[in-house]
């Protein structure tokens, strides 16, 4: 029996307290070899910013952004959004395409950087006999 490919889109979600809190967007991956060549690892160039936002109107497959009377507003009209907006959700598909998006917590065993629960070892000159 072989192994298949997890699915490669991405969803954002954006954190508590954060403006875009509540949004929810659903992007297509990138193959490895899109990736390099986005990045220039391929030798080339990379993508400047117009050709990243390119690529997130066409990986964008949908959103929940609704209009002022709640009315949905598809992703065909991402290019005509506001530019504050967009330039939000094109830094979170390339933090989430690199393995990084601020909204995903660490793991529950995680002490989010504080010093360890271990007791600190204590550290004493080797006496005579254990020097030499």
């Amino acid at each position: 029996m072989g192994f298949r490919e997890p699915n490669s889109t991405i969803t954002l979600r954006f954190k508590q307290g954060d403006e875009l809190h509540g949004l929810e967007a659903t992007l297509r991956g990138m193959s490895i070899g899109e990736y390099m060549q986005a990045t220039g690892m391929d030798g080339g160039e990379g993508e400047d910013t117009a050709q990243t936002m390119g690529r997130f109107f066409a990986a964008l497959i949908s959103w929940n952004l609704e209009d002022e009377q709640g009315n949905p507003i598809s992703v065909s009209e991402a290019p005509t959004r506001d530019q504050r907006l967009i330039r939000r959700l094109n830094n979170a598909y390339v933090d989430a395409l690199m393995g990084v998006h601020e909204a995903d917590p660490l793991a529950e065993s995680s002490t989010s950087g504080e010093n360890s629960p271990a007791p600190a070892i204590p550290m004493a000159p080797l006496s005579e006999s254990q020097a030499s």
